[in-house]
């Protein structure tokens, strides 16, 4: 059976552009060693600086030393708010520009697999610069670097409280009578590494290995083992810690859950699941599985074993497009040019990205919970989510500079995935504004 020629870019990446076509497997794996641009996100080490000047401003307006610490902290956090919309306009400008745009929606998938954001910590707006600074350098390599680098970053710790962690029989908790705090040992099992096949007694004993994890405004993360509690903690049948209790006793674990079989299986049908289907084979799964735990761990043969499966590659669409990822495509789709999106002013940004996106459900900067956002049909296709996809669409139809003819449109959009009835639907449109935006709201479109 043949492929169609569009399905790859549909399916695996983020969508099809007016000047040409690609997708295969090849070109695919190729496209994981694109280098990201440089300076287009917010670093998280700005983000730290502004918490840091922050503490020290709240510290002074205690002490009474200084009396504009209101103002200067309106600057601050007025400034952090413009980065964060930068942000986003980068973010999209990314998407749009990339070629096949299979490297982006991997970050896209670890940034969920790893779900955090800093609303109600120290950081402000600091999600972007978390993804950027954790996991889009790590997004081909080893898993077990990825996992160390997305568990130790402040703004995970800072999100599930690990930095308030600290070990009854170290030597600050016996002095303060502090404790343990489990959430990111709890997550670390469920959501990030095994999935299944732990205990809560797992979950303390990890728990209390990681209690030496932590960071402060100066530097970000470190390892304190004033904070680690001491002693041999025995996880999964392995001891780990000693007297005293260091940094590499805690990647020694990391390294090891993500070796085990749980881990390849929880994230081979996670990966699954993302790019393919809801209910992806089960072939398809235990293959990648398979080649993930023969390799050690890689993560670019863990997506090879995915990209070279017959059941990868099935030609109808079963998963629905994300709302950032829908909303990319429609721009890469209509030829919306970079310099439109970096034109876009902070009012624009808000209006016509920002907004858009909360009223589909994935708001900027935001995760619902740890375990990130349900991508299955069932969470991004509501009365509420729809209807916005539809004005945001019709929105976008209506100014463009030169509107295509929809008959055109609807194979430049689609290729040859497009279905016989929307191809009708557009050229029966009253307006060639208005078949674009059916174009771009269809279900067919929808779908990846």
């Amino acid at each position: 059976m043949s492929r169609p020629a569009s399905l790859g870019m549909i399916r695996f990446g983020l969508g099809l552009r007016p000047e040409g076509r690609g997708g295969d497997g090849a070109a695919l794996m190729a496209d994981l060693d694109r280098a990201d641009p440089p300076g287009a996100i917010t670093p998280f080490a700005t983000r730290l600086d502004r918490a840091a000047s922050r503490a020290a401003l709240r510290r002074a307006q205690r002490e009474g030393s200084m009396v504009d610490t209101q103002d200067k902290r309106e600057a601050i956090n007025q400034a952090e708010a413009q980065d964060s919309l930068s942000d986003l306009r980068n973010t999209v400008a990314r998407g749009v520009a990339a070629p096949i745009g299979f490297r982006e929606r991997l970050a896209d998938f670890w940034a969920n697999h790893f779900s955090a954001d800093s609303r109600g910590g120290h950081f402000r707006f600091a999600r972007a610069g978390y993804i950027e600074d954790a996991l889009r350098p790590h997004l081909v390599g080893n898993f077990a670097t990825l996992l160390r680098a997305a568990v130790t970053h402040p703004v995970m710790q800072g999100y599930l409280n690990q930095n308030v962690s600290v070990g009854p029989f170290s030597l600050v908790g016996r002095r303060s009578g502090r404790g343990v705090n489990e959430n990111l040992a709890r997550e670390l099992l469920e959501l990030h590494t095994l999935g299944a096949g732990y205990s809560q007694a797992d979950v303390t004993q990890m728990a209390r290995l990681l209690t030496g994890v932590t960071f402060d405004l100066d530097q970000g993360y470190k390892f304190d083992p004033r904070i680690a509690e001491p002693g041999l903690i025995e996880i999964f049948g392995k001891r780990y810690g000693g007297r005293p209790v260091m940094e590499h006793h805690v990647f020694d674990a990391l390294d090891d859950l993500a070796l085990r079989p749980e881990t390849a299986a929880h994230l081979a049908g996670k990966l699954a699941r993302y790019f393919i289907s809801d209910s992806p084979d089960p072939q398809l799964v235990a293959h990648m599985q398979a080649s993930y735990l023969a390799s050690g761990g890689d993560l670019r043969v863990l997506y090879r074993a995915m990209l070279e499966h017959p059941a990868a590659w099935g030609s109808e669409l079963r998963k629905t497009r994300a709302p950032m990822h829908w909303m990319v495509a429609s721009l890469r789709a209509t030829g919306v040019t970079l310099d439109q999106i970096g034109a876009l002013s902070d009012r624009e940004t808000r209006r016509d990205l920002r907004a858009p996106l909360q009223a589909m459900g994935a708001a900027w900067e935001f995760v619902p919970s740890p375990a990130g956002y349900d991508d299955s049909a069932r969470a991004w296709i509501t009365a509420q989510a729809m209807a916005a996809r539809i004005t945001w669409a019709m929105g976008l139809a209506e100014r463009l500079p030169q509107t295509p003819d929809p008959r055109d449109f609807v194979t430049r959009a689609m290729g040859d995935m497009a279905s016989s009835q929307l191809a009708r639907a557009a050229g029966g449109a009253e307006t060639r504004g208005q078949g674009v935006g059916i174009i771009l709201s269809s279900p067919d479109f929808n779908r990846c």
